[in-house]
């Protein structure tokens, strides 16, 4: 678990690392790449705010590690001209099925069961009103809209879900239940105050079906040219196996060549300042995150079994260094090869976001984030599959 979060913190550090230049978000910032509603940067296990994440932080105006040179800690080995084995990249058929049966999964449609009485733990389709002494009241309605249950189950007051058990899909049945002592009060139709606690309410139920299995199309030639050629351009199956392997065989080929140059690739060391920044940066997003899912930074580590944000501190420290030192590693590519970021190529690539993404992030971030697609398009382009 701890592993996972580590990988996910360490791996936003270097998002533009894969195929192609990933586009930014809309999050308000300055010039110097922070984004944030408390205008504070400095961070806290028990923190409760939104903190500034400072993404151009260290960085020059080209996108290179301020202050450091990568010729004292980085040697490159063979990265270029170099044959990735075909057997190494190639999607096997079970992998070209995995990838068919996930696009596949966004058409399902659930089946109806409508020929057998409800079942204790079946998942239903109900309508209802409610009524107490003959008045239906406010948020007792499921206005026709059909509401998705478990029979036998507590989600609704006393035993509602018990009763429906037995009956058959088209059924209309009265439910009779009562509301709690300290239930909240109602009102009816005329905005009349309707003390429901401890009443005895009956509920007119339909019982409109039970939830069957999942059913998916087949992956054929009419499925693709309905479903996928809009979004993929896809118009039969031999064209989507096709595009498909493709882009396998290119992410496989991305993932050898990373591997490649952090086995040949030598770093001596990481610079102590770039990772306190690096590390500053993700403590602020994980505060961030936190904070957006109504806890602090403590607690969320907690389900991921740190003790505190001091015990991820010390183990990002340990764990995140292939990513970090891949990041060295593709900056002295960089400077070997010429391939810093342009203002041209970031506003070809970002079009009408170019200024957004200026001011949240920063130009040096972006042109980081410009530079490292570079090098991501260099390799992939000067290595072969053979």
């Amino acid at each position: 678990m701890k592993q996972a979060l580590i990988r996910l913190a360490a791996l936003s550090l270097v998002f533009a690392l894969s195929v192609g230049f990933v586009g930014c978000s809309n999050n308000g910032g300055d010039t110097s790449g922070s984004t944030s509603q408390s205008g504070s940067t400095s961070t806290s296990g028990s923190t409760t705010e939104l903190v500034d994440i400072p993404y151009s932080k260290g960085l020059n105006e080209q996108g290179l590690w301020d202050g450091i040179t990568m010729s004292d800690f980085v040697t490159l080995g063979e990265y270029k001209d170099l044959t990735v084995p075909v057997d190494e990249v190639t999607p096997t058929e079970e992998e070209l099925e995995a990838q068919r049966q996930s696009l596949v999964q966004s058409f399902g449609e659930q089946t109806k069961i409508t020929d057998r009485a409800v079942e204790d733990g079946d998942i239903v389709n109900i309508d209802y009103v409610g009524s107490v002494d003959g008045v239906e009241f406010s948020g007792g309605n499921s206005q026709g809209a059909g509401s998705r249950v478990i029979a036998g189950s507590q989600e609704f007051i006393d035993d509602f879900l018990t009763q429906i058990i037995g009956h058959m899909p088209g059924e209309t049945i009265d439910v009779v239940v009562t509301f709690p002592d300290d239930y909240r009060d109602s009102t009816d139709a005329e905005g009349n105050t309707m003390v429901l606690a401890g009443k005895e309410a009956v509920f007119k139920t339909t019982i409109n079906y039970i939830y069957g299995d999942m059913v998916y199309p087949e992956f054929n030639d009419e499925f693709v040219s309905k479903n996928l050629s809009e979004t993929y351009g896809w118009n039969t199956v031999e064209e989507a196996n096709s595009e498909m392997s493709k882009s396998m065989m290119d992410y496989s080929k991305y993932q050898y060549l990373v591997d490649h140059l952090l086995e040949t690739c030598t770093v001596s060391e990481i610079p102590q300042s770039m990772l306190d920044i690096l590390l500053e940066q993700e403590e602020a997003n994980l505060t961030n995150v936190a904070v957006s899912n109504g806890m602090d930074v403590n607690t969320m580590l907690s389900f991921y079994g740190y003790e505190s944000l001091d015990a991820f501190r010390e183990d990002f420290a340990e764990n995140a260094g292939d990513q970090i030192k891949l990041q060295m590693i593709y900056q002295m590519i960089a400077e070997q090869e010429n391939l810093l970021g342009t203002e041209d190529q970031l506003k070809e690539q970002l079009g009408t976001s170019f200024d957004t993404a200026m001011e949240t992030y920063g130009s040096p971030y972006m042109y980081r984030q410009m530079l490292l697609s570079n090098v991501t398009n260099f390799l992939m382009d000067n290595n072969t599959v053979g």
